[in-house]
């Protein structure tokens, strides 16, 4: 027998809040809910893996649009895997652009540690970051 959610209990399911599951629905990331007589709206499992799916994307660093991009991708069977290769080899570069920019970042704080300075006037930390603007 099919399972039914709730907003709040898919919510609690999906660790998901209530406004980003709303957000998702509007913006079709995630099929819309059944609306029952009394007014409920009703969420099936199908709805509670996209949600799990839309987390792990968003765990990996994809934006919204590029999962959009994946769900589509997945609604035709004939779409070619080489098509998510593309994306994630687009992510992967994304994301060693960041590696590069946090490197530098770290280059620029770690001489900065270990200020020996008593009062926050003479501070090595705060006159350096003073001086990278």
């Amino acid at each position: 027998m099919a399972k039914f959610f709730k907003i709040r209990e898919l919510s609690r399911e999906s660790g998901v809040n209530l406004e980003t599951i709303r957000y998702y629905e509007k913006l079709g990331l995630i099929d819309t809910a059944t609306r029952q007589p009394n007014g409920y709206r009703l969420f099936s499992e199908k709805q509670l893996n996209q949600l799990h799916f839309i987390k792990s994307c968003r765990m990996i660093g994809f934006r919204l649009e590029e999962i959009k991009q994946l769900i589509m991708l997945q609604t035709n069977p004939h779409n070619r895997c080489e098509l998510v290769d593309k994306l994630t080899k687009q992510r992967l570069i994304q994301i060693e652009h960041q590696i590069d920019q946090l490197n530098q970042i770290k280059a620029l704080l770690e001489p900065l540690i270990d200020c020996q300075a008593e009062d926050i006037d003479h501070c090595q930390i705060i006159q350096g970051i003073k001086a990278l603007d």
